[in-house]
């Protein structure tokens, strides 16, 4: 029994894990946490190389799939004696791209019993930024740097605050297939893929230049290699200049092809890709007037385990509802009245729940989101206000949501009133789309009843539920002092009727 299965054996509350779904490579990391630090206990790593199998036509090999879910399957005995609630799993840059990453994820489960979370690119990188500062505490503002297969990712911060971030869709993979076929090494391949990336980091120089940085870190297995091979014979590691890592080009290209490349410090596994890895690189230096970067050995999977970590200890106020509680302040968005109707949505909620059966903790925290986010369009367009949320929330950072929890939230704000566009414009793997139409339902009969703001009104409301047939009863004499509500109502029963839900008013 090796170290990694004897922790397992003795798995407590405290042990947690994390797996990074990257476009080169799985990364599994196992730790603990001690006095609210995360030890590590062990790490795997595995050469996917999902990003090779990426088409220009955004479909995944089924070569690329088999390899990618041969890996889930071993990592199944390693992880079997972790919980959902110690364990999470993220994806990345190919799983983000691919069209049919629903086919990927329908093999996943049947060999691998936990969720995968698709992450977007600027939730990566703030999980990255995490990882680096929870491990390099320092006041400084600093630049951190990840270069994956398919993407990189870049973070402005200080201390716990970003700055700026952006992830870029330029990999060590994806650079590699375009400037270095064939595994031919050349001064003009390397021009052309400098030139490649320069137009890529062009998108944020001038965001960036907003916020200096008094130094720049790389994470990841790109810069760690270059780091690498640049310290190799150097007794004490030194920051990587442009001036190294053109001498570390011109050695490549001297090569002339990858079979032929045999530099020490530089691992078999990187050979393939190493070449885009330094043309990223250099571009990134001389676009940013990067003077130098050091190494930091955490990453996105670190990452991940810290927001673990910061979720156990804030259980009532995780990165999620701070994202909220964020947006409600920058939106001027009205707390009491969003309190009243998040009280009549639970009070349907709790009464729906025994046949709708939303057990999964994530939709009533979608519920409550949406309703305290939903006049986050209010001040753009009062009469068209759903649609400008929809939009803000499509498009916004959120810290803590997932890609399908982010297009889920927005989707629900979009469809709080009036005409409900189709769900399944949307690709669910995680989240059921009846189930997120059954919340959206909720939503607005929530809104609704509390539409002219009666904060101090009171009345009885009943609920009964089955599959599809939704019973309300409200008192009688309510309705008539409220005849806007009784109206709005009346109309409700036809808009329900594209989700295949029938309404039924009982006074």
């Amino acid at each position: 029994m090796n170290n990694s299965e004897a922790a397992l054996n003795n798995a407590a509350d405290n042990y947690l894990a994390a797996l990074d779904i990257g476009s080169n490579s799985f990364h599994f990391v196992l730790a603990r946490s001690i006095n609210n630090h995360i030890q590590i206990l062990h790490t795997e790593k595995y050469q996917a190389k999902l990003a090779d199998g990426l088409s220009e036509d955004k479909i995944l090999s089924s070569e690329a799939i088999s390899r990618g879910v041969n890996i889930l399957a071993n990592l199944a005995a390693t992880t079997e004696h972790l919980t959902k609630e110690n364990f999470r799993a993220v994806a990345t840059f190919t799983l983000r791209e691919a069209k049919n990453t629903e086919e990927f994820l329908k093999k996943a489960a049947k060999v691998f019993p936990f969720d995968i979370e698709i992450i977007s690119g600027h939730e990566e990188a703030r999980l990255i930024y995490q990882a680096v500062n929870n491990l390099t505490h320092s006041k400084s503002t600093r630049l951190v740097i990840d270069i994956g297969g398919g993407s990189t990712e870049c973070i402005i911060g200080t201390s716990n605050h970003i700055n700026a971030l952006a992830s870029l869709t330029m990999g060590c993979v994806s650079f590699t297939q375009q400037f270095f076929a064939e595994g031919l090494i050349s001064e003009t391949a390397f021009k052309k893929a400098i030139k490649g990336a320069k137009r890529e980091i062009d998108s944020i120089i001038k965001r960036f230049k907003k916020s200096p940085w008094q130094e720049v870190i790389g994470t990841s297995g790109t810069l760690k290699s270059i780091y690498k091979v640049i310290n190799h014979k150097e007794h004490i590691d030194k920051p990587v200049t442009l001036t190294k890592l053109n001498d570390f080009k011109k050695e490549l290209i001297q090569c002339e092809h990858i079979n032929n490349i045999n530099i020490s410090g530089l691992k078999e596994s990187r050979v393939p890709v190493i070449c885009a890895g330094v043309a990223i690189t250099i571009a990134l230096m001389e676009t940013l007037q990067i003077n130098e970067f050091s190494h930091c050995q955490y990453a996105l999977r670190e990452g991940v385990l810290f927001e673990q970590l910061d979720n156990t200890a804030n259980e009532t106020n995780n990165i999620r509802s701070r994202t909220i509680t964020s947006l409600m302040e920058r939106f001027s968005i009205d707390e009491n009245y969003t309190n009243t109707v998040n009280e009549q949505a639970v009070a349907i909620f709790n009464q729906v729940q025994p046949n709708w059966k939303m057990n999964k903790s994530t939709y009533k925290e979608l519920l409550k989101a949406a309703i305290q986010l939903h006049e986050i369009g209010l001040d753009i367009n009062p009469s068209g206000y759903h649609k400008h949320g929809a939009y803000i929330l499509s498009y916004a950072d959120l810290p803590g949501f997932n890609q399908e929890q982010q297009q889920a939230l927005a989707w629900l704000v979009g469809n709080q009133r009036k005409k409900i566009t189709p769900i399944n414009h949307f690709q669910w793997y995680l989240l059921e789309p009846k189930k997120l139409e059954k919340i959206c339902v909720i939503i607005r009969l929530s809104i609704l009843l509390t539409q002219q703001r009666h904060i101090n009104d009171t009345y009885t409301l009943l609920v009964e539920a089955a599959d599809d047939i939704l019973s309300l009863s409200l008192d009688s004499d309510w309705l008539i002092e409220h005849p806007i509500v009784d109206n709005e109502l009346f109309y409700e029963i036809e808009l329900l009727k594209p989700l295949g839900i029938e309404l039924l008013i009982k006074s």
